[in-house]
């Protein structure tokens, strides 16, 4: 009978007072985003699934709640607000109305382990601008993340990179695909043994170099592939450079296996003393497409009880 008294693994209401802090939270972000000239967009809690079955693999694809409705479609629990962000808006978008400035918040609902403390209904609040693919736009979005924390007084630790890097090298040995995503993530390079002969000679010694943890910007300048990548992280680097209430620090080691639809700039924030990760965001130029109207993007999520425990 005592059963009927819980809550499922990973979700639990909040009582006044933790409701009254995470709205206080959640307004000071929204006053900062509408100060920036962001508009807020709202989107549905449930959506179907197939317009999404491109752009997850298989293990995001695990973490949405999926049931079958009524009217027998597949329909899917929020888990991650860009994709939808971009369904919603890419049959609507207007070259007059670019760049777009939004900005969302709310649940999302995620299929995570079920160890005590993995929340699995997380609050999020983030951002994005549409149709502007400059190197600016990356700048001014990371630089406004990293200052919504320096707001709460929380010092930033931005760790970036260039999820193109890694697409370019996958991409140089087609037979070998499997295999060179593998080494840049497991940080072995080893994986490679048995495709070595598969693999352009130039592309193979910055996979291992990257696999090594020893990979500058001129290494990646100098592969043809990725040189447009060097270039522009290079710029963002001088963008960022010199902002005393945020440490910038590029990692062109940090490769995502989660890095779906992102094409670009891939970044995480961290609170600088408690190594906490508070946000992430990047930039995903052909993720409008997707959805009929080609745009580039860049935006950013924070994940509003991460910043709530930061800042206690």
């Amino acid at each position: 009978m005592a059963t009927k008294f819980r809550y499922p693994t990973g979700v639990r209401a909040l009582l006044v007072e933790e409701t009254a802090r995470r709205r206080r939270i959640e307004s000071r972000f929204v006053g900062l985003l509408e100060r920036a000239r962001f508009r807020e967009v709202l989107l549905p809690i449930i959506d179907y699934v197939e317009p999404y079955s491109t752009l997850v693999d298989r293990d995001a694809a695990r973490q949405s709640y999926r049931f079958v409705d009524r009217e027998g479609e597949l329909v899917a629990i929020r888990s991650d607000f860009t994709p939808m962000v971009a369904r919603a808006l890419a049959p609507a978008l207007r070259k007059e109305d670019l760049p777009l400035r939004i900005f969302y918040r709310g649940d999302v609902i995620r299929v995570e382990a079920t160890r005590l403390g993995i929340n699995r209904e997380i609050f999020q609040i983030g951002a994005e601008v549409i149709g502007d693919d400059s190197v600016e736009a990356d700048v001014d979005v990371i630089l406004l993340a990293a200052s919504c924390l320096a707001d709460f007084g929380i010092r930033p630790l931005v760790v970036y990179n260039d999820t193109s890097i890694a697409a370019a090298l996958v991409a140089s040995a087609p037979e070998a695909a499997h295999a060179v995503r593998a080494a840049l993530l497991s940080k072995r390079s080893s994986d490679l043994e048995s495709v070595r002969d598969s693999i352009d000679a130039r592309a193979l010694a910055l996979i291992t170099r990257l696999a090594a943890g020893v990979a500058t910007l001129d290494d990646v300048a100098a592969y043809g592939p990725t040189a447009a990548a060097a270039e522009r992280l290079r710029k963002i680097e001088a963008g960022v450079r010199g902002i005393d209430s945020a440490e910038f620090v590029l990692h062109l080691d940090d490769i995502d296996a989660a890095a779906a639809y992102y094409t670009g700039i891939r970044f995480r924030i961290y609170s600088h003393d408690a190594r906490t990760r508070l946000a992430q965001g990047g930039r995903y130029d052909a993720l409008y497409g997707r959805f009929g109207t080609p745009a580039a993007a860049i935006g950013f999520t924070f994940t509003i009880d991460d910043v709530d425990e930061v800042n206690r």
